[in-house]
Order: structure tokens, then C-alpha cells, then sequence
């Protein structure tokens, strides 16, 4: 994965992301565009033949650093209670 920052300010942050699959900045995607904090968030794809893809967040007060960490352990810990789940269901 490179990851090349366009945007880093204290309620704004912009990045391009390269050679890193999309599916898991849908799920920080998803969990930002439900914070309270959050102003704005975006995930831009231009073509989906090419792994290169561009994350945005806008937070209001909060800084956009830390809400984004917040975002990102959340996704972790649904992946983590997913893998929990998967393992007790199809324990055989």
C-alpha cells in the first residue's frame, strides 16, 4: 500500500491510497458519514481497473486525526467481532 497525503489541516484530511483494495475505507466510509463530528467524508474512485482511490474527511470541531483514528478502530473491532462470530458459527 503507498499512501500519499494531498490534505493534512485540523479538520481536514485528504489522501490517496495505491495498491490497496477499496472494501475496507468503504467500511471507515460508512462509519465517519455517521459520526456526529463528521462534516463531510468521501471516497472517490475514478476507475475501477486501477487501485488508486482518493479518502476524504471535513470534521467540525474535533480534529479530523483523531476522529479518523476513532473511525478506523471502529471498522476494527466490527472485523474483529465478524471473525469471533464466523469461528463460533462454523466451529465443527
Amino acid at each position: 500500500m503507498d499512501l500519499e497525503f494531498i490534505k493534512k489541516e485540523k479538520n481536514e484530511i485528504e489522501f490517496v491510497v495505491e495498491k490497496d483494495d477499496i472494501a475496507f475505507y468503504n467500511i471507515i466510509e460508512k462509519i465517519a458519514s455517521n459520526n456526529s463530528e463528521v462534516e463531510f467524508v468521501a471516497l472517490k474512485k475514478a476507475d475501477n481497473l486501477i487501485d488508486k482511490f482518493t479518502f476524504y474527511i471535513r470534521t467540525k470541531s474535533k480534529a479530523a486525526k483523531t476522529v479518523l483514528l476513532d473511525c478506523i478502530s471502529e471498522a476494527e473491532k466490527e472485523f474483529t467481532n465478524l471473525v469471533e462470530e464466523l469461528d463460533k458459527s462454523t466451529n465443527l
